[in-house]
């Protein structure tokens, strides 16, 4: 059976899925970090990345469990068209948590628990935190919308809207 990094090179969708998945993962540092680098600016402890380094994990950790955990997605998810989902039943906290774990130390564990996830054997779309939570990452179908003036569409189409 081939690995996630094997089949990276050849499939284009896999690809696309990963850079939704950083995108989303960069808007919500964004989303996280600012108005932690904020508050410890005016503070005056933002010279100390020790400090910065736990307290946007923290902050990252929290924000991805509850939002996961409430709606089975970040902001960044949202925005990119992903939603966290269990293989098993109905998703739960402890799934969401279990997966959020390496976003403690965002800066170290989460390139390894992707590329780990990815030099495994299984679904190529899996963080190995995904793996370990039973939960993977799907691309929500989009619904088509017609974005040609009503001029251009047929009768047909504009008399049902």
């Amino acid at each position: 059976m081939q690995t996630g990094l094997d089949i990276l090179s050849s499939n284009h969708e896999l690809r696309v899925h990963w850079m939704k998945r950083t995108v989303a993962a960069v808007v919500d540092l964004a989303i996280v970090t600012t108005p932690i680098s904020l508050a410890l600016l005016m503070k005056g402890s933002i010279d100390d990345p020790y400090i910065v380094g736990l307290a946007s994990g923290v902050g990252l950790f929290v924000y991805s469990s509850l939002l996961e955990g409430l709606f089975g997605r970040t902001w960044g998810k949202r925005l990119m068209g992903l939603r966290v989902v269990s293989l098993g039943d109905k998703g739960s906290f402890f799934q969401a948590t279990t997966r959020s774990v390496p976003k403690f130390f965002w800066y170290i564990f989460l390139p390894i628990d992707t590329l780990a996830g990815l030099a495994t054997q299984g679904d190529p779309r899996q963080r190995w935190s995904d793996k370990v939570s039973k939960t993977t990452v799907v691309a929500l179908k989009m619904p088509h919308k017609d974005r040609r003036p009503r001029s251009m569409q047929r009768k047909s189409e504009t008399s049902t809207k």
